[in-house]
């Protein structure tokens, strides 16, 4: 009821099938019934390191990041209704592709249901980019079409170690209605003192792993 944690471990294959790159994902669902009913969280934590000591994983320079959003056409400022949002203010794809800013947030109306019980709600979706994170704020890779991703290698590229590894840490916040700066501002508050995850091997029968928070 307050928490569901899922960890995957993966490998990125080279064409030679050894591994150029480890990746760890942890992913928390959270009910967020104290704020509104019906709104939930889903953190997720990516970790990657290179495949062994002696190499390196290079990322290059990109618009696209680790992770990003497809809404639905309602919540689209093209398709439907919606709005573009982010913590410093800013409005429309315009003024907020390719700036920082702490989070962005697309809101708009979407049909839920059918027949005699069919109608129009006011929803959305805001993303936080996590203040542990390297290049916080980030910028970020926004369209009006629906499209919404932190962008941490729009200026520059990345290089990962074993010894150097890279973790980011991103929440979704699912929330009804539309957009709320102040709620907003509440929710990456909390999330910025949340701990992060960490993966250990399990001493349990059956069991590979376990997560729990650092």
């Amino acid at each position: 009821p307050d928490e569901a944690i899922m960890a995957v471990e993966l490998g990125w294959l080279g064409p030679d099938g050894k591994e150029v790159m480890h990746q760890e994902v942890v992913a928390a669902i959270r009910p967020m019934d104290a704020i509104g009913q019906g709104e939930y969280t889903l953190e997720l934590q990516l970790s990657f390191r290179s495949g062994d000591k002696a190499s390196q994983a290079t990322l290059s320079k990109t618009n696209f990041g680790f992770l990003a959003v497809r809404v639905a056409q309602g919540l689209s400022t093209h398709f439907g209704t919606g709005r573009l949002s982010n913590s410093e203010g800013g409005i429309g794809e315009q003024q907020l592709f390719g700036q920082a800013a702490q989070w962005v947030d697309m809101s708009g109306s979407v049909v839920v249901g059918q027949g005699v019980e069919r109608k129009v709600v006011q929803e959305g979706i805001t993303y936080f980019d996590h203040p542990s994170n390297p290049r916080y704020p980030t910028k970020w890779h926004v369209r009006e079409d629906g499209w919404m991703g932190a962008s941490f290698n729009l200026d520059e590229g990345t290089q990962i170690t074993q010894e150097a590894p890279l973790m980011l840490r991103y929440l979704l916040y699912a929330h009804r209605g539309v957009y709320d700066a102040q709620k907003a501002r509440r929710v990456a508050d909390d999330f910025a003192e949340r701990r992060s995850f960490a993966i250990t091997k399990s001493q349990k029968p059956h069991h590979q792993f376990e997560v729990h928070r650092q």
